[in-house]
């Protein structure tokens, strides 16, 4: 068995027909499709066959055809020979991990996946209603200290640092009308751009705080297994030994995944790295790093290894 470290994309990656060449490809596929869309009461062969980018941005859709698409990726690379050394999954991506690490089995993981996606939508629509549209944007060239800096320094309450993804990528998250009306004083302190990402909700701030409280109490009914590979936490940036902590705090909390790679890095020096799932945004996320790690979530992908 050859062992790399797996990483897993998070919500923002869908796209219409991912996945669905691994459908057509594989029988193993075809059934965790099944499982999936009985678990999560949607038709997600449907949905991503002819479903179009609007329809899979919405919350509940997206994290569900995400993971299914990153697990049958996964279960190929199983058939192969290819297995995980350690695991880290960015947001939504770190269920992915859970699974991978063989914390949970793949009825949990849909499962888990389905209550965590039904709960934040739940909680963006009402921080919508209080609050008005929700939006998270990626701010190019500006460090996470230069973007607080700046929210610090204005009367903005509801944006927020929202995933640290590199040096020169971070992640606001919160109200649309306070990232907008930012976004000049974001480029005044020297951000190059700033770009809305294809999300629903103010995902990894304290206006979700409702969907954490309430997957917190869901997943203290949920039996986790201790993990047979090393898996990282977004919220630490570290590898942990006990994630049930740390899983409903990650969707109030940033996204740590320069720390993340930083580990990576130095504990696993010259290790090979996939990125499982219809993404390349990890990849290029490592190569800031001087990282190389391979996208791997098509058929042709899979065969290349």
């Amino acid at each position: 068995m050859e062992k790399v470290i797996m990483c897993f994309p998070g919500q923002g990656s869908q796209k219409p027909k991912m996945a669905i060449d691994l459908y057509n490809y594989s029988s193993t596929v075809k059934k965790l499709f099944e499982e999936a869309s009985d678990i999560s009461h949607l038709n997600l062969y449907k949905i991503l066959a002819e479903g179009d980018a609007e329809e899979l941005k919405q919350t509940e859709i997206a994290q569900n055809a995400i993971i299914l698409a990153s697990l049958s990726a996964y279960s190929l690379l199983l058939e192969k020979g290819i297995e995980p050394l350690a695991c880290a999954g960015f947001s939504l991506g770190e269920l992915m991990a859970l699974r991978a690490s063989e914390i949970i089995d793949n009825e949990k993981l849909f499962n888990l996946v389905q209550k965590r996606s039904l709960l934040m939508a739940q909680a963006s629509a009402e921080a919508t209603k209080q609050y008005g549209e929700m939006g998270m944007a990626a701010v190019l060239n500006l460090n996470k200290a230069g973007i607080e800096e700046v929210i610090n320094n204005t009367n903005y309450k509801n944006v927020f640092v929202a995933n640290n993804n590199t040096e020169s990528q971070v992640v606001i998250s919160g109200v649309k009308e306070e990232i907008d009306s930012i976004a000049p004083l974001l480029k005044e302190k020297g951000a190059r751009r700033i770009i809305m990402l294809k999300v629903s909700g103010p995902f990894h701030t304290p206006l979700l705080k409702s969907a954490e409280i309430e997957f917190d109490k869901y997943l203290n009914k949920v039996v986790l297994n201790s993990p047979k590979v090393d898996v990282y936490s977004n919220v630490t940036g570290k590898i942990e030994k006990d994630m049930k902590p740390f899983i409903p705090k990650q969707i109030t909390n940033k996204v740590q995944w320069i720390e993340i790679m930083k580990d990576m890095k130095e504990r696993f020096p010259n290790q090979g790295i996939l990125e499982v799932g219809v993404s390349n945004t990890l990849t290029n996320f490592f190569k800031s790093e001087d990282m190389v790690c391979n996208p791997c979530g098509t058929v042709e992908q899979i065969e290349g290894i």
